[in-house]
């Protein structure tokens, strides 16, 4: 069974909790893994955030799409691609993304294009309940789109879902981010099968299950 849901209004959670923010959290967070990270925890404020930095965390997040000034980087997986976090721990802090994930909680798996086969992989034959972030203007395209993609290749791992990256990249959500001047970012975000990474969500912490956990 597999279900899909909005993010936004979480009553019941059926099977192992997808989070869904494709522009840009869930695309930022998989980019942090491929680019090192040993862990990321999401937060839900800018104090905690420069608490954790504090203590030697690295700190990633937007508000509204722009930049959180205080923190080191902003929520691009274009710019988090080009880093080297080998060793290092984050926090991030994001509009959508990093509520949903909290809310969802424990075991749950964080998807985007740039890991979309290998998430289908480790949910093939399990219950399944996707949750799209969408945002405080209404529902997302790329959201429900990857939702779509993601359901198809975990049915059929031959599946085309080229239907769904085309309208992900001339839906609502791109042209938000072209108006930003953010178009890098879009073609990042709608790379697929960059990595093998699966981050997942347990106590707390966002960690590469490929290296220390077994998804149930």
């Amino acid at each position: 069974m597999i279900r899909i849901s909005d993010g936004r209004y979480i009553q019941s959670i059926f099977g192992t909790p997808v989070a869904v923010d494709i522009f840009r959290a869930t695309s930022n967070i998989v980019s942090m893994f491929i680019s090192g990270i040993e862990e990321v925890i999401p937060i839900s404020t800018l104090e905690e955030g420069l608490k954790y930095k504090e203590m030697g965390y690295l700190t990633f997040g937007e508000m509204d799409t722009e930049k959180i000034k205080e923190f080191d980087y902003g929520n691009s997986p274009t710019e988090t691609l080009e880093l080297n976090l080998n060793g290092k721990k984050a926090v991030i802090l994001t509009s959508n993304g990093t509520k949903l994930i909290r809310n969802l909680g424990d075991g749950t798996v964080i998807a985007s294009f740039l890991n979309l086969n290998a998430v289908a992989k480790s949910l093939r034959n399990k219950e399944v309940h996707i949750f799209l972030a969408h945002s405080k203007e209404g529902v997302q395209t790329e959201d429900t789109e990857f939702a779509y993609a993601l359901t198809k290749k975990i049915l059929d791992p031959s599946a085309d879902i080229t239907i769904h990256i085309e309208r992900s990249r001339n839906g609502n959500g791109a042209v938000r981010l072209r108006n930003k001047g953010l178009e890098k970012d879009i073609e990042t975000c709608l790379k697929v099968d960059l990595t093998e990474n699966i981050p997942i969500y347990r106590q707390g912490k966002i960690v590469n299950i490929n290296s220390t956990y077994h998804l149930l």
